[in-house]
C-alpha cells in the first residue's frame, strides 16, 4: 500500500489535472454528450496510464529511468499509433494516449528546467544539439496530435 500511496504523491498534480482534461475533451469530441459505456474503459486507460511510468519505476526499482529517453519516446510513437489505428480498444487507447501525454510533459518539464533533453538522448548518442532536442519535441508533439485527431475521428 504504501507503493501505491508513493506512484500516486510522485507524480505532480499539473499532470494529473492536464491529462484528466485531455482525456475528457477527447472523449466529449468522440462521442459529444452520448459516450457509450466503452467510453469508461477509456477514461480507465487514461487514468492507469497517467500512473503507468511511476509505477513501473517504483516496483522495478528503476533510476535513472529508462522511460524517459528517446529510445522509449519512438518506440511510444510506433506503439501508440497502431493500438489507436488497430487495436479497436478503447482501454488501450486511453492508456498510450495519456501516457504520451505524460511523456510530452515530462520532456516540457526537463526542458524548462535544465534547458536542455540531453539525458534523453544518453543511450543512443554523445551530446546532442539543443535545436535537434527542440525538433524532436516538437515532432513528438505533431505525432501526439496526429494521434488524437484519428482516435477522434
Amino acid at each position: 500500500m504504501n507503493k501505491i500511496a508513493e506512484i500516486i504523491n510522485r507524480k505532480p498534480t499539473l499532470f494529473v489535472v492536464a491529462a484528466l482534461g485531455y482525456l475528457t475533451l477527447v472523449g466529449f469530441l468522440k462521442w459529444r454528450t452520448a459516450p457509450p459505456a466503452g467510453a469508461l474503459w477509456f477514461m480507465a486507460g487514461g487514468i492507469v496510464g497517467i500512473y503507468f511510468l511511476d509505477a513501473a519505476e517504483v516496483f522495478f526499482h528503476l533510476a535513472p529511468s529508462p522511460f524517459r529517453s528517446i529510445v522509449f519516446a519512438a518506440g511510444l510513437v510506433l506503439v501508440s499509433l497502431f493500438v489507436v489505428t488497430s487495436s479497436g480498444s478503447l482501454l488501450a487507447s486511453g492508456l498510450v494516449l495519456s501516457l504520451y501525454l505524460t511523456l510530452i510533459l515530462a520532456a516540457i518539464g526537463e526542458w524548462r528546467i535544465a534547458g536542455n533533453l540531453s539525458s534523453w538522448y544518453q543511450m543512443v548518442a554523445g551530446p546532442v544539439a539543443q535545436r535537434v532536442q527542440w525538433w524532436g519535441i516538437a515532432i513528438f508533439v505533431v505525432i501526439f496530435l496526429v494521434e488524437t485527431y484519428l482516435f477522434i475521428r
